[in-house]
């Protein structure tokens, strides 16, 4: 899987899920600022994460993804190793 259908599949979900249009949604957005998502969004951000991409996900594999890019790189590297 690569970056690009990543941040395709996240955009998605953070429109449909969380309002965020996709114009916001870049590689180099971070989701506590340039997103405005909180705390609980992120831990329902994990958790789909780990749906839509059929990946074993924790809050504490995702502790220190603070951006867009960083959770894309993350993914792609989860389902490049698997």
């Amino acid at each position: 899987m690569t970056q690009d259908e990543v941040l395709q599949k996240l955009r998605g979900l953070l429109e449909q899920d969380f309002k965020v249009p996709t114009a916001k949604v870049t590689l180099d957005a971070t989701f506590r600022g340039t997103l405005g998502m909180d705390s609980l969004d992120a831990v329902d951000l994990i958790y789909l994460v780990g749906k839509e991409f059929g990946v074993k996900t924790s809050v504490e594999s995702f502790k220190d993804l603070h951006s867009v890019r960083q959770v894309t790189d993350h993914i792609v590297k989860i389902k490049g190793a698997a």
